[in-house]
């Protein structure tokens, strides 16, 4: 019998779009491997009862003033009655400066509040980012890019 189909989702926020392409970097990434796909969405265009159809849960975020963006500590405030015990978790962040990893460690702080079971794999990462439009700095992609693969493994082991 054929194995199912292994999902993974991104929901991510951008302004100036550094942050999509990170998270569609993680999505080629992850699938890279067969019986894998990704579905890469802003959090306004999912209703948030939908995250549960997915085995691998991934959240995205510039850092906006030190803390992770409104749009996304919004959405998973709403998420938060959703029941994802046992589901694959990852995080991310974009920053610019010496900010790295100020909002991914309180957006990890938040996700785990609000999702308890769920399962992170490593830290997540920090996406610089060369001012405050960007572009992604020198091989944030390809980290990216690993990243995901590494989401991927996870999910088919």
């Amino acid at each position: 019998m054929e194995e199912p189909m292994k999902r993974a989702i991104i929901v991510y926020e951008s302004v100036y779009g550094n942050t999509k392409k990170v998270a569609e970097a993680i999505a080629e990434g992850i699938q890279q491997l067969e019986g894998v796909e990704c579905r890469v969405v802003k959090t306004g265009e999912i209703h948030t009862d939908e995250i549960c159809d997915y085995d691998a849960i991934l959240f995205g975020c510039p850092n906006h003033n030190q803390e992770p963006a409104l749009n996304m500590i919004k959405f998973l405030e709403r998420a938060s009655i959703v029941h994802v015990k046992g589901k694959i978790g990852g995080i991310f962040d974009t920053y610019t400066g010496g900010n790295k990893g100020v909002a991914l460690t309180k957006l990890r702080t938040i996700v785990n509040e609000k999702f308890p079971g769920i399962e992170f794999l490593g830290n997540g990462f920090s996406a610089k980012v060369e001012g405050r439009k960007g572009p992604l700095a020198e091989n944030e992609v390809k980290v990216a890019w690993d990243f995901g693969k590494e989401i991927s493994k996870k999910l088919v082991e």
